[in-house]
């Protein structure tokens, strides 16, 4: 198996840190009901698709906090798909 370059583990770290702090300005830009109304959408639509692809189980759904900012961050992966949620970190740094 191939060695992964320290350079390339550096820059993996890198973007895994730019993408962490893309989601959490997002959140800090929301509102206090904006927060409970992403919450509810998207732990509701994650809790429906995993029951979905497995019917009639309803354990490894992970923590609400964690499905939002998994949500958040797909949502970012996608901004043409996804607009409103991908514009917010920028609205938190002009807010700032």
């Amino acid at each position: 198996m191939p060695e992964i370059s320290d350079a390339l583990l550096g820059y993996l770290a890198k973007r895994e840190t730019e993408r962490a702090d893309h989601v959490n300005r997002a959140l800090a830009a929301l509102s206090d009901r904006e927060k409970l109304l992403v919450k509810e959408a998207a732990v509701m639509g994650y809790v429906r698709g995993a029951m979905a692809a497995n019917p009639g189980k309803r354990t490894g759904i992970p923590a609400d906090s964690a499905i939002v900012w998994e949500v958040v961050d797909a949502c970012q992966a996608i901004p043409d798909l996804y607009p409103t949620i991908s514009a917010l970190a920028d609205r938190e740094a002009r807010d700032v």
